[in-house]
């Protein structure tokens, strides 16, 4: 049987709609201090109206672009996120000179797919490359594949 839903009060419609209301507008804050006309810190959450693009030293948002940039998508020397665009990069998608994520594209590659010089993670594709599925010329895991040869697991 189904329970009837609750009746609000106007007052707590009322708190329900603010509530509502202010997750859809989006968040700014910049710090006052500046390097070269680039804020320090750069916070910023998109609403309704505008994507959040976060440009700083230190850049939050959901798009993030600074020396250390933390967003959804995140480009900078380092970079946390969905995506990552960075030196040093950690995300689900990960591109850079070292790059840790679920995919890894980099010289240096570490996550479940992993394409770079050195490449570890589960599948791993490149010239050293260390995993359960690892491809390239020097090779070590349960199933390798290499100029000498494909080996499989006993």
């Amino acid at each position: 049987m189904l329970a009837m839903p609750k009746m609000r009060t106007p007052e707590e419609q009322a708190q329900l709609r603010a509530l509502v209301n202010s997750q859809l507008v989006g968040y700014e804050y910049r710090s006052r201090r500046s390097l070269l006309g680039v804020p320090l810190v750069h916070i910023c959450r998109g609403g309704v109206d505008s994507p959040g693009v976060a440009k700083g030293i230190i850049a939050i948002g959901d798009v993030a672009f600074g020396v250390v940039a933390v967003g959804g998508l995140a480009v900078g020397f380092f970079a946390v996120g969905a995506v990552a665009f960075a030196a040093v990069s950690i995300a689900a998608v990960a591109f850079g000179l070292l790059g840790v994520g679920a995919v890894a594209l980099a010289p240096m590659a570490f996550g479940a797919c992993a394409v770079g010089y050195w490449a570890w993670g589960l599948v791993s594709v490149g010239v050293h490359a260390h995993g359960a599925v690892a491809v390239g010329l020097h090779v070590s895991g349960a199933l390798t594949i290499s100029p000498e040869g494909m080996t499989l697991p006993q």
